[in-house]
């Protein structure tokens, strides 16, 4: 069994549940991720789940997101959705995160009313068996204290398929495939699953740009943020069953590592893929 405060599942499914303050506006709360900002995986959660609760007979297919600010972890966020347009299938949903009168954040959604069509998808790479690897969550607790990446509860379990652990990631490669699932049982709500699939992409994505480089998560010299995320959603999905994340970086230039990564189900289906830009700056020490 496994040590219970590895994990903050619950804690997270609260967070991404709003308060509703007004005609289509939303307040949602922060909790601490070891920095004084706020967790760009939540905001693309809780925007998210923001612009679902506009349009419940849908399913979303598609978000773009851009970070404008840092947010404060101590400060309640704002959501305000526009419903820029109900179509004969599809809804698009604008969502804009304020603290503070100010933006922090801008997405926009598309949601689809479900129905059949010509399938197919990239095939899933071989990889190992989940329940064969260790969990990475495990190792992350047990490294020497890094006060530039403490360790954090997650709300689900990361086990790597590659040698070496999460934050060093797969040194000198421009992949890495991780398998992810929440470590209990999960309510059938969707929208809930979807919006927990959007905090937990944004959990090493980037980092896959430091890999081919040899920089790891926490170096003193690293600036790294997110800059803009886009998920597309292909096919119905559970966050407490095993999912893996295939990614790679096809380029890093100018401050910016570019990261794709493509989500399968355990039987190989393709239940997702994603986009990433972010910053990754190394600055002298000195200066």
């Amino acid at each position: 069994m496994q040590d219970p405060s590895l994990f903050n599942t619950q804690e997270v499914l609260d967070l991404l549940k709003l308060e509703q303050i007004g005609a289509d506006c939303y307040r949602g709360q922060s909790h601490f991720m070891g920095s004084p900002n706020v967790f760009g995986g939540q905001v693309v959660g809780q925007s998210l789940y923001a612009a679902g609760i506009t349009v419940p007979e849908r399913r979303v297919h598609s978000l773009h997101s851009m970070f404008l600010l840092a947010g404060n972890f101590r400060l309640p966020i704002d959501y305000e959705v526009e419903r820029v347009r109900d179509g004969g299938s599809f809804s698009t949903r604008r969502v804009v995160a304020s603290q503070e009168g100010r933006r922090i954040f801008v997405m926009s959604a598309s949601f689809q009313q479900e129905e059949e069509g010509l399938s197919h998808q990239k095939a899933a790479p071989a990889s190992s068996d989940p329940e064969t690897i260790a969990s990475n969550i495990e190792e992350w607790k047990r490294l020497p204290p890094n006060p530039k990446r403490p360790f954090m509860p997650t709300p689900v379990d990361f086990r790597a398929d590659f040698q070496g652990d999460i934050l060093s990631g797969n040194d000198g490669k421009t992949t890495r495939q991780i398998w992810t699932r929440a470590p209990v049982a999960l309510p059938d709500d969707r929208l809930m699953h979807e919006s927990l699939f959007g905090y937990v992409s944004d959990y090493g994505l980037l980092w896959t740009a430091l890999q081919p480089h040899g920089i790891r998560v926490g170096d003193p010299r690293l600036q790294i943020a997110s800059l803009d995320h886009t998920i597309w959603f292909h096919r119905a999905f559970r966050m407490d069953e095993w999912l893996l994340f295939a990614m790679e970086t096809p380029n890093a230039s100018g401050g910016r590592g570019l990261c794709f990564g493509h989500v399968y189900n355990r039987q190989g289906a393709l239940v997702a893929s994603m986009a990433q830009e972010g910053l990754i700056r190394l600055r002298d020490k000195k200066s």
